[in-house]
């Protein structure tokens, strides 16, 4: 017969008892309820992202001719580079932000950029903005875009053979976009040394890279450039098909500035060929379109041909 000494022993065994197989039905169900859960990433991506997408919006800006809001974006995309203080996002920015300031003209601000982008890209060990950066660099150099008008043609071609080299000793290492700009540096230096061939071999490159990654306002560009070799070589039919290419993408993208450009060489090139009522006519819609959107100094250069233009026909 128990005690109650006994009972009571007994009655804790079969407390603990209970209590063991709860905690092991607990486990259980947090084992199985885990199994389903999602696993947390062993990377975050999130402010990384948020500075690319500023970025691209400030290369969109910047295609457009917007510089104001450009120059907002890539303060974003900076400043939240500066958050995550992740090496790549920098870079990227860095050679963004040079490549808005030589856009706008502003030529020795984009070299200092790009020579920081160099210097932090080196330090992070990161071979292939290295040598995104030395391309970058390498389109400083050209005479084109540069304020060299007052070059001779030998120091030109110099500056165009140095900057080829340039590239295509660092073209391996890039890709995508910056692949792509390669090619359009390549395609500048060559049509710099008057060879229209291999020019628009290169530009089309760059431009297919363009396409099949739907960067509307770049293909456009793309296509300006090869008019612009076509047109130097004397190829006025050929270069009107390439202008009318580019204004396909620019009309895609709603790019207003591209759009206003392209209609400004046409008339460029139209005059060239001795059209002056195609010419005419170019230039009053490259206005049009630049007043439209409030690109005050553009359609002033419209104006300025399309007046030049008349009065040479009185």
């Amino acid at each position: 017969m128990k005690t109650l000494e006994s009972k009571r022993i007994t009655g804790v065994a079969a407390i603990r008892l209970a209590a063991t197989v709860a905690t092991v039905a607990i486990a259980a169900a947090l084992a199985i309820g885990c199994s389903s859960a999602p696993k947390r990433p062993p990377e975050i991506f999130t402010d990384r992202n948020a500075a690319m997408g500023q970025l691209e919006l400030a290369n969109a800006a910047v295609n457009k001719g917007d510089f104001v809001n450009a120059y907002l974006f890539l303060t974003e995309a900076w400043r939240l580079a500066l958050t995550t203080d992740d090496p790549g996002t920098r870079i990227s920015i860095l050679l963004a932000r040079g490549n808005a300031l030589f856009t706008e003209g502003r030529v020795d601000e984009a070299k200092a950029q790009w020579n920081l982008a160099l210097a932090e890209a080196t330090d992070a060990g990161n071979k292939e903005l290295t040598s995104a950066a030395r391309i970058y660099i390498a389109r400083g150099t050209l005479a084109e875009g540069t304020g060299g008008e007052t070059l001779t043609r030998e120091e030109r071609n110099a500056r165009a053979v140095e900057a080829k080299k340039a590239v295509e000793a660092e073209q391996g290492n890039v890709k995508g976009l910056n692949a792509a700009f390669a090619w359009k540096v390549i395609g500048l230096a060559d049509k710099e040394l008057g060879d229209a061939k291999q020019a628009e071999s290169a530009l089309e490159k760059a431009a297919g890279i363009h396409e099949s990654g739907r960067y509307l306002e770049d293909a456009a560009y793309d296509w300006y450039l090869i008019a612009s070799v076509r047109s130097k070589a004397g190829a006025y039919p050929e270069a009107l098909e390439a202008l009318n290419t580019a204004l396909s993408f620019d009309r895609r993208a709603e790019n207003a500035n591209g759009l206003g450009m392209d209609w400004m060489a046409i008339g460029m090139v139209a005059e060239k060929a001795g059209n002056a009522q195609q010419a005419a006519r170019a230039y009053r819609r490259s206005a049009d379109i630049f007043n439209a959107a409030f690109l005050a100094k553009s359609a002033e250069e419209a104006e300025d041909k399309l007046e030049a233009l008349e009065g040479r026909g009185k």
